[in-house]
C-alpha cells in the first residue's frame, strides 16, 4: 500500500504539468526549514500532486481559495512528514540503501528507462541525490509513524465490550420500515394538463394493482424511480427520512398493505409496506466490528496528535518569503 501511494504521487508529480528534460537544472527553491533542514519547491509539488486528485473537479479546474487551502495542507504534510523523519533518525531508525533502490526500480517501471525516470524528476526539480534522499525521508516517517501510531494501539475485547456497556443508549435502533414504491414523476413546472395526464396514469396503475398484478412487476417497468431495478424497494428507514406525506402515508399501512396515490414534489407515489421492525438495542455481536474499528481509528488519531504536538513543540521551523 505505501509503495502504492508514492507511486501514484510520483506518477502525478511528474504528469502534472513538470517538463521532462534532461541535463542540470536550477536548484529547487527553498519552501520551508525544519530543524535546519531545507525542505524545498520540488518535494512541495510532490505532495500538493498526492492531495490534487481528491480536490479536483471533473473538468480540473481548482477555485484559487480552494487551490490556496490546498497549499496550506500539502505544506503541513511535507512539514509533518519531516518531522517523522528526523524523529525516526533520532532514534537510530534507518533504511538500508537496498530498499531505496527497490522503490526506484518500481517506479522505473513506469517509464520506459531508468534514463527517462531520472529526467523526469531532474525535471521535476531533483537532483540524483536529493530524489533518494526524498524517497529515505518517506521510508523513515513511515517507518516511524507504523511504530508511534499503528503498533502503538491496545484495542482489547474488554475495551470494546465497556465501550458498547458505556454509551448503550446510542445504539438503540427506531422504529423501521421497509417498503416499496411506484413513482409517476412530475415536474413542480408542469401546468393543469401535464398534470392531469399523470394522474391518470398512477391511477391506471394503481387499478392493474388491485386487479391482482405484480406491484414488483408493474415497478420495474413502470416507476420513474431508481428503486424500478430492485422491483421497487427502498430498502430500510425511519421516521424522518422521507418527506411527510410519504411517512404518513407509510403509518397508516399494515405490512402487506398497498396505499392510494400519495402526492409528494415529486410527483404521485403507490407505496406497499414489506416490513417493520419494532425499536430495538441493536446486539454487541451486531455491531462489535464496528465498534472496534472506530475505536482502533479513534485511538490512532489520538496518539498521532499526541506525537505531532510532542515534535511541533520542539521544532524550529521556518518558511523562506513568506511573511
Amino acid at each position: 500500500m505505501r509503495k502504492n501511494i508514492m507511486l501514484l504521487g510520483f506518477v502525478l508529480l511528474f504528469c502534472v504539468g513538470a517538463p521532462v528534460v534532461s541535463g542540470a537544472q536550477p536548484a529547487s527553491k527553498i519552501v520551508a526549514v525544519v530543524n535546519g533542514v531545507e525542505l524545498t519547491e520540488a518535494d512541495l509539488k510532490q505532495e500538493i500532486n498526492i492531495l490534487m486528485p481528491m480536490n479536483q473537479s471533473f473538468h480540473g479546474k481548482i477555485p484559487d481559495e480552494k487551490m490556496k487551502k490546498l497549499n496550506s495542507d500539502a505544506m503541513k504534510n511535507l512539514v509533518d512528514s519531516e518531522l517523522r523523519a528526523q524523529d525516526a533518525a533520532a532514534k537510530g531508525m534507518k533504511i538500508p540503501s537496498s530498499t531505496i533502490d527497490e522503490e526506484l526500480n518500481t517506479m522505473a517501471v513506469k517509464y520506459k528507462t531508468k534514463e527517462d525516470l531520472a529526467a523526469a524528476y531532474q525535471g521535476a526539480g531533483y537532483t540524483e541525490k536529493s530524489f533518494k534522499r526524498m524517497i529515505e525521508r518517506k521510508l523513515l516517517a513511515e517507518k516511524n509513524r507504523t511504530a508511534e501510531v499503528d503498533s502503538a494501539v491496545s484495542v482489547t475485547p474488554e475495551k470494546v465490550k465497556n465501550h458498547y456497556t458505556t454509551n448503550v443508549a446510542k445504539y438503540s435502533k427506531p422504529e423501521e420500515f421497509r417498503a416499496s414504491q411506484i413513482l409517476v414523476k412530475v415536474d413542480p413546472s408542469s401546468n393543469k394538463e401535464e398534470r392531469a395526464v399523470l394522474t391518470a396514469r398512477a391511477e391506471k396503475l394503481l387499478k392493474r394493482i388491485k386487479a391482482g398484478e405484480s406491484f414488483e412487476e408493474i415497478a420495474s417497468i413502470e416507476s420513474d424511480d431508481p428503486s424500478r431495478v430492485k422491483g421497487g424497494d427502498l430498502g430500510y428507514f425511519h421516521s424522518g427520512q422521507t418527506v411527510a406525506e410519504f411517512e404518513e402515508a407509510i403509518l397508516k399501512l399494515k405490512v402487506g398493505e398497498t396505499s392510494g396515490i400519495v402526492e409528494t414534489i415529486y410527483g404521485f407515489h403507490i407505496i406497499r409496506l414489506t416490513e417493520k421492525r419494532a425499536p430495538r438495542l441493536v446486539p454487541f455481536d451486531e455491531i462489535q466490528d464496528k465498534l472496534k474499528k472506530d475505536l482502533v481509528d479513534s485511538e490512532k488519531k489520538q496518539l498521532l496528535e499526541n506525537w505531532m504536538s510532542r515534535l511541533y513543540k520542539n521544532a524550529k521551523i521556518s518558511y523562506p518569503g513568506v511573511k
